[in-house]
């Protein structure tokens, strides 16, 4: 499914209204419609509502909700945010409707606000500002925002939660508590990243009859990573044929003396995500510890000047990716083999890589002087720390717009970007994606090298955008089977490893076999 802007539905809309030639006051119509049947069908014991609409068009839904809510046999009480004589002309022909319906409209001041008691509603309805809102919410509208929290009763906000804005930005002001938001045509950015969602509730989309060619236009270029998008896009199909070899080969670098674990969980995640041959690099001292602990991973070391690495290479095996950085520290020793590494990319024929953990801290440094190779495809996967010293910039600052940070990253590094937390976010700098999966016990050691194995596996027969963004997704289901089947709610990262096959099946056709 696509994401949009503000700008992007807006364009929708008014593509619909002068080519479809669906009236506005039609489309207005229709999205009320919806909405007051879902909340017909979906609040049960529901009888006393009261409906905040604002002067513009997303009060129109208000309104039309109004009426057919009343018409149901609700009690409606209506409160106008502002003066009547503001409304726009589209929401005014509801807006009468509801007049001649006899349906109690109220308009709220900032003097009069205090005078009611909107706790004593079974559910109150946000329709008081839309997708074209930014800034500060003030006067009357902020009023009503910090009233409507400070009571007890459920909120359903029509589009976004008022206070909150389209693209992605953190709020300024005063937002909207929802319980649920009912988004018309298709979801906005801010509710499917944070710090919106944290706002929006339970998330409910209503059609109401824009054409698909616009909804599904390649001209948008967000979507979301569904159950759909990674069962349409996910390859990891084999021929009958096949062998280790032609399955893929994937490099993993890192693990350096005292932190072998974080390399190792990335080559177990790689197995489970269905590499055909994996080889790890590391220091003499680590791969004692390592061989023979993965019994699938073959295991080579870096001499300490790092000098043997052509000679690593100059043995018969082609790798088609490489994992670079976990557990890999930031000496002056794993300095020099990133260097070297990014440096003779082409040289050893490896045309996909993967960056993380402290492979980004080299990266940062390696920036300063010169930029990564243009004929080879990379992967960054920061957290809000490393990404701070990619973009320069304070975590704070970046997690204000996390759907802007990762496309900025993409645009600074040349590289596709998955700039990690819930929702996390994967961008190349033109089109980006949005994660639907994962939960809060993932906030644990060694998630994210398990993250690292899984797009490295995908890398092997993947494209960078698609492998980061699935993997991002297999790597979240894989955490929600985990808990949803054991009821827990504290996960290790090698509990998420066990699900990584149960997960990578529940998103691909197992006909292919």
């Amino acid at each position: 499914m696509k994401v949009v802007t503000a700008s992007e539905i807006q364009n929708i809309d008014r593509e619909t209204i002068d080519n479809i030639c669906i009236p506005g006051e039609v489309l207005m119509g229709y999205a009320g419609k919806s909405i007051s049947d879902y909340i017909i069908s979906e609040f049960k014991g529901v009888k006393k509502t009261a409906i905040f609409c604002g002067t513009g068009n997303n009060g129109g839904d208000g309104f039309v909700i109004a009426y057919f809510l009343s018409n149901s046999g609700y009690h409606v009480d209506v409160f106008v945010a502002g003066v009547t004589e503001k409304i726009s002309d589209t929401s005014r022909i509801y807006y009468n409707i509801c007049r001649n319906f006899n349906i109690n409209i109220i308009s709220l001041t900032e003097q009069n606000i205090y005078e009611f008691n909107f706790s004593d509603y079974d559910l109150i309805i946000d329709a008081m500002v839309g997708t074209g809102f930014e800034g500060i919410p003030r006067g009357i509208i902020k009023d009503i925002i910090i009233q409507i929290n400070k009571s007890s009763v459920k909120v359903l906000s029509v589009d976004l939660p008022s206070g909150l804005s389209s693209d992605g930005q953190a709020p300024e002001g005063d937002v909207i508590n929802a319980h649920t938001t009912v988004t018309i045509g298709l979801p906005k950015i801010s509710l499917v990243t944070y710090p919106g969602m944290k706002y929006t509730g339970n998330l409910v989309i209503r059609e109401i009859g824009f054409p698909a060619y616009l909804s599904e236009s390649s001209d948008l270029h967000v979507d979301l990573i569904d159950d759909v998008f990674a069962g349409t896009h996910l390859n990891i199909n084999r021929d009958i044929d096949s062998h280790k070899g032609s399955v893929g080969h994937l490099l993993l670098i890192g693990g350096f003396d005292n932190m072998e674990g974080a390399i190792m969980m990335s080559a177990m995640a790689a197995f489970e995500t269905g590499v055909g041959l994996a080889t790890l690099l590391t220091t003499p001292k680590a791969r004692e510890i390592i061989a023979g602990r993965i019994p699938e991973l073959i295991t080579g070391s870096i001499n300490s000047d790092a000098e043997n690495i052509d000679l690593v290479f100059k043995e018969d095996r082609q790798y088609n990716s490489l994992v670079i950085g976990p557990g890999m520290g930031r000496s002056e020793f794993s300095k020099l083999v990133f260097k070297n590494i990014i440096g003779k990319l082409d040289k050893y024929g490896i045309k996909k890589v993967l960056i993380d953990g402290d492979g980004l801290f080299h990266l940062s440094e390696y920036l300063k002087t010169k930029s990564l190779p243009q004929n080879i495809n990379f992967v960054i996967t920061p957290h809000f720390g490393e990404a701070s010293g990619l973009l320069n910039k304070k975590s704070s600052e970046l997690a204000k717009n996390r759907f802007n940070s990762a496309i900025l990253l993409a645009e600074k590094t040349s590289a596709v970007t998955l700039l990690k937390g819930p929702a996390t976010i994967v961008s190349d700098g033109k089109y980006s994606l949005i994660n639907t999966t994962g939960n809060r016990a993932m906030s644990t050691a060694g998630s994210g090298d398990v993250l690292s194995g899984i797009i490295g596996a995908l890398l092997l027969k993947n494209n960078c955008l698609h492998a980061a963004g699935i993997g991002a997704y297999i790597h979240g289901l894989a955490a929600d089977m985990c808990v949803k089947h054991n009821d827990l709610k504290i996960l290790k990262a090698t509990d998420i490893i066990s699900y990584l096959r149960p997960a990578l099946a529940n998103s691909y056709n197992s006909s292919i076999f």
